[in-house]
Parts: C-alpha cells; structure tokens; sequence
C-alpha cells in the first residue's frame, strides 16, 4: 500500500475594503478560489504566496499582513482521477496549506488574469461570506479555519 503525502501549497487573501480577491478557475466549472499554489524547492512560504499571487494575478503591489497556520485537505475522488488524467500518476493525497494576507495597495488596472498559463477566467472582490458560498466543497474547513484566523486579528 502507498501512502502519499501532502503537497506544501500557499493561498493569498488579497484584501481591498475588506473584501478578497478570489478568481473563478479555467479548469473546473464555477469553482472559485484564493490565489494559490506549491512550494517549489528552496523557496520558502512566503516567497512562494508572492510568486503564486503575481503568476496567478500580475499584482505585486502589496503589504503583508499575516499568516496562518497550515491546514490539510484531501483530493476527492474526481480530482484524483483527473490529476491521474493530466499527468499520469497521483503524488499527493491532498495539499498542506498556509493561507497569507496581503493588503493591496495598488490600483486595480495592475491585476491581469490573461496570462500565459492562466488560473483564472475571471475574477471579483468577495466577502468572506460569499467566498465561503462559492469556494469548492473540499476546501471550505481550511478556508474557513483560515478565515477566522484573519477576522480575529481585524483584518476582513
């Protein structure tokens, strides 16, 4: 029996009057998300949330804010297949994610959701309540622990 691990991944709370950035993915219908991604080796954390957030939105007009601690979820079945689909093997059972907060300070013509290898077919600035309407099933408990984190601190 093969027992896989868990994918160190970063997602960011870009925040702007207390709502979030969160874009709807080009891969799977209406699901939305935080910007995010892996960390890649020699990086660290918080390297990686600004590289994800610039690779995924062109921003890097920003102030860091905080960081949470790290939450598990699993893949469910139809993401494993599909993993399986893509690249021909499954090396993850689910990922391992630290959520950053970042206030951006930038003005909004800076986001650019049309590059190379796009995330996202669009994007909108939501309350936490709507991002936890519309984020995928199996990421809502860390996405929620998350964001109660950032509301304790005051920041959404």
């Amino acid at each position: 029996m093969v027992v896989l691990s868990y994918r160190k991944c970063v997602a960011v709370l870009l925040l702007k009057d207390s709502k979030i950035f969160v874009g709807r993915r080009i891969d799977m219908e209406n699901a939305w998300q935080l910007p995010q991604g892996g960390v890649e080796k020699n990086e660290n954390h918080l390297e990686a949330a600004k590289r994800e957030l610039f690779e995924e939105t062109n921003v890097s007009t920003v102030e860091f804010l905080s960081v949470s601690s790290s939450y598990r979820y699993d893949f469910p079945p139809h993401v494993q297949q599909a993993i399986l689909r893509r690249r021909n093997r499954l090396r993850y059972a689910g990922q391992e994610i630290t959520f950053f907060a970042f206030r951006f300070i930038g003005e909004e013509k800076e986001i650019n959701i049309c590059k190379e290898n796009r995330e996202f077919v669009e994007w909108k600035w939501m309350s936490t309540e709507e991002l936890l309407q519309k984020i995928v099933y199996f990421k809502k408990p860390s996405y929620r622990q998350a964001l109660a984190k950032f509301k304790n601190q005051g920041l959404i």
